[in-house]
């Protein structure tokens, strides 16, 4: 699982109360548009990784985009050789002395994989989610009386 959170905490000049329910409209606005476009850039293979994403607003300016699939993580930085390890996946049998597969010519006692190149689809999400643009044309919304 991956979180990204936004959040501010405290305001000890008393600066943000008159204007903490236009933070919050823009604050939703940038949960929003990055929920978005977690979806629309994340990789798409099942559709698991895409259908995981949530996007949720706690207190007015505290949000969380969540890529809930537990292999959001590998997909995004990569494994073996291309992930944070640098170093190559090696796989062994847990209960036979060798590994066999539908395909295979013969059994193997070890298989060695270089593993997955990093997506960075986080990354591009952020980028294309226009996070100022949603945020200022919450925030600067003419004001509605109730």
């Amino acid at each position: 699982m991956i979180s990204m959170s936004i959040s501010t905490s405290g305001d000890p000049l008393g600066v943000l109360s008159d204007s903490r329910d236009r933070l919050g409209e823009g604050f939703r606005a940038i949960v929003d548009a990055l929920g978005k476009s977690a979806r629309k850039t994340a990789p798409v293979r099942t559709g698991a990784l895409r259908d995981s994403v949530s996007a949720t607003q706690g207190d007015p300016l505290t949000g969380k985009v969540v890529y809930g699939a537990p292999y959001a993580s590998f997909l995004h930085e990569g494994t073996g050789i291309y992930g944070p390890s640098g170093k190559m996946i090696t796989i062994r049998p847990k209960n036979k002395k060798a590994l066999f597969w539908r395909g295979a010519s013969h059994p193997v006692s070890v298989v060695r994989q270089k593993g997955i190149r990093p997506q960075g689809f986080i990354k591009k999400a952020i980028n294309e989610a226009g996070l100022a643009r949603a945020f200022d044309e919450a925030f600067n919304a003419p004001v509605h009386s109730p």
